[in-house]
């Protein structure tokens, strides 16, 4: 089956005056934002380099190497789809620009965008989760809090670029990257969104109920446009858009998030008739339970499940890779410390998972192992 590579040898020799801007495009945007862009691209909208420049400012990078290792969650040959991009005539003379990159763990903040001018048209990136435990804790905050700081930080990023350039513009996104981009959307205020002709979110977990029933939502609708693999996790944390398209693809269980695993079909995507048994339960189950808390609850599941995950002492996923069982060890020494009103919360936390999350990811790795535990512990 075809991938985003296959995409850009079959079409990466047609410029976009020829085909327009489309949902393959805006899936391969979303995913090069992953893309350790620091110091190769202006972090100001006045001054542009192309994909060209880019590739090669990032090539010649004395630390290269590291730039190339983005962690374990994100797919490895991230920067050889970047490269091609910048060597096909679709996208080496793509312009980028406005690069911003915070993280913040006091915060609880991971945020990092990017945009593109694609014929001349600016596309904002939103990048998602990265392989911090910080970034992972930020998405599940959705949960209780009514703005999390990587929301506030993408609305500041779209109101400074519609500032600087006097264009409509298509936000994109893959996973937290796919909440921003809707958010951003949705609150951005009303002269905004006249300004913002698409918006493509990819994966991304979604929101609480009531947010759909706004009316700031209603008028941006038909202009969302929501991509889940058939195995989705992340994209059924919370409640997603009404319509959706649900893509094939050739990874397993959870690593289906992965987008170049997406299969693809000239400009479009292969699809799925629907999510698959694992995917529908996890959605049906997490969300009615978590509709059915307040906000204080909400918190605590949260702190829950995360402060058992912050005692392993990892602050990435590529750390808990690392040493799995040393991880497990000091999470079992938290959770001995636990009231029983928590450990009851975690129990139903790891019961609510246990048909999506499998042993080869770090992020669920130790919760795996712990949950096998719990036995031992009572």
């Amino acid at each position: 089956m075809a991938d985003l590579f296959d995409y850009l040898n079959w079409r990466g020799d047609l410029s976009f005056e020829q085909v327009p801007f489309n949902k393959i495009d805006a899936l391969l945007l979303a995913h090069v934002t992953y893309s350790i862009f620091d110091g190769v691209v202006p972090e100001n909208f006045n001054e542009r380099k192309t994909f060209a420049q880019v590739a090669k400012a990032f090539s010649a990078a004395p630390d290269y190497e590291d730039r190339i290792n983005i962690g374990f969650l994100i797919n490895k040959r991230t920067a050889e789809l970047m490269f091609k991009c910048a060597e096909c005539e679709r996208f080496r003379n793509v312009e980028i620009c406005g690069f911003r990159n915070i993280y913040n763990e006091e915060n609880v903040e991971q945020f990092a965008a990017v945009t593109y001018f694609v014929n001349g048209q600016p596309v904002v990136a939103l990048r998602g989760t990265d392989d911090t435990i910080t970034g992972w804790k930020e998405d599940f905050n959705i949960a209780w809090l009514p703005q999390i700081p990587a929301q506030k930080d993408a609305l500041e990023y779209f109101k400074e670029a519609l500032a600087a350039v006097d264009c409509d513009f298509i936000l994109v996104g893959h996973s937290k990257g796919g909440n921003l981009a809707i958010n951003t959307a949705v609150n951005c205020g009303e002269k905004a969104q006249k300004r913002i002709e698409k918006v493509f979110n990819f994966d991304g977990p979604g929101f609480p109920k009531e947010f759909f029933e706004k009316p700031e939502y209603n008028k941006m609708e038909d202009r969302i446009y929501s991509f889940y693999p058939g195995f989705s996790v992340v994209g059924m944390i919370f409640h997603h858009p009404f319509n959706y398209e649900i893509v094939r693809s050739d990874g397993f269980a959870f690593w289906q998030h992965d987008p170049i695993g997406w299969q693809i079909m000239g400009n479009s995507f292969v699809n799925e008739v629907d999510f698959t048994d694992e995917s529908r339960l996890f959605y049906k189950v997490f969300n009615e339970w978590i509709d059915k808390l307040n906000k204080e609850q909400k918190k605590n599941f949260v702190e829950t499940m995360f402060c058992i995950l912050e005692a392993s002492g990892a602050k990435t996923n590529t750390d808990i890779e690392k040493d799995a069982f040393k991880a497990t060890a000091r999470m079992l020494a938290a959770y001995a410390e636990l009231s029983h009103t928590r450990k009851k919360e975690l129990h139903k936390i790891l019961s609510m998972f246990k048909d999506v999350i499998t042993d080869d990811i770090p992020f669920f790795k130790p919760l795996i192992l712990l949950k096998n535990n719990l036995r031992i512990l009572g």
